[in-house]
């Protein structure tokens, strides 16, 4: 089995489309269904079936087709360790993270490093998908949704969930706001359900019986805050504040409304120690730029 039939396999998958996975992989179009077609002869299956005019994974592709993405992701990634050695330098990692920790968290520590450090980049993906993105060349994935099992995972951050109103709004001269008193404040301007903002925010108004009201969903933080300052009402959302907007702590029924942030990677890949190394320093920047409570549990000792 070939590495480049796997990246023609893939392509196709994507686009569901041989023209369009030639074009992509600038490879001549019967020279890539030649190599599929190999690629089948020797799994002994079927791995698409045509349907409505677009090639569609058949079930034993659906199968291969994740075995594909890992086999792919890890070839590239030994292609650019052994890069790297070459060169004397540390291994290179992608950070798989939703916008907003990108724009608040990891942009920002990337600022801090220097050209000693290791080279780090990321690429924005939902929480909900974070951890799949492991299998497509990430890393290291950060979501507010517990790692799985078969992945190393470690408590990042802890991050408040925060109501932002604008300055002239009766609630501008306070530090906090009861979840009740929140409700009854004004229609609320919130992400989409598939957010862990939004998760946890929904269980604080089920266990303080709240209703609330709401003014639009939005699966960005910015844009929220962006309505908020446009006076359409108050966002909820745990990322830093824009738009002049005065950030105030929820107080839920037990305790303020907080988001977990956890970093997660392969247990076999090649650059634990590095991706150690940035889990470390990134908790040690939040803890530096939030405070001691972003301290994950039981590291509370670091200030």
């Amino acid at each position: 089995m070939e590495l480049r039939h796997l990246r023609y396999f893939l392509a196709v998958a994507d686009t569901g489309s041989v023209t369009r996975a030639a074009s992509a992989c600038f490879v001549a179009q019967p020279s890539l269904s030649r190599q599929l077609k190999r690629l089948e002869e020797e799994l002994g299956v079927a791995l698409f079936r045509r349907d409505a005019g677009r090639l569609q994974l058949s079930p034993a592709g659906l199968q291969f087709v994740e075995i594909a993405r890992d086999l792919v992701a890890r070839a590239d990634r030994a292609q650019a360790t052994v890069a790297a050695l070459k060169e004397g330098e540390a291994p290179r990692l992608t950070v798989a993270a939703p916008p907003t920790t990108i724009a608040d968290v990891i942009a920002p520590f990337l600022a801090t490093t220097t050209p000693d450090d290791p080279f780090i980049t990321a690429h924005e993906t939902v929480p909900a998908a974070a951890y799949d993105a492991l299998a497509r060349g990430a890393d290291v994935a950060i979501s507010s949704a517990p790692p799985p099992t078969q992945l190393i995972g470690e408590p990042l951050a802890r991050l408040p969930i925060l109501a932002y109103v604008r300055a002239d709004h009766p609630l501008s001269r306070r530090r906090a706001v009861a979840i009740d008193e929140l409700a009854a404040a004004g229609p609320l301007l919130l992400l989409t359900g598939e957010h862990g903002t939004r998760q946890r925010f929904d269980r604080a108004a089920v266990d303080a019986g709240v209703r609330y009201q709401v003014a639009f969903e939005t699966g960005s933080s910015q844009i929220a805050q962006a309505l908020a300052a446009a006076g359409h009402g108050i966002a909820v959302v745990s990322d830093d504040p824009r738009y002049g907007l005065h950030p105030l702590a929820i107080e839920g029924q037990r305790d303020r409304l907080w988001i977990d942030l956890f970093a997660a990677w392969d247990r076999d890949h090649y650059a634990v120690d590095t991706i150690r190394w940035f889990v470390s320093r990134l908790v040690r920047y939040c803890i530096h730029t939030y405070g001691s409570e972003a301290a994950p549990p039981g590291m509370r000792q670091i200030a």
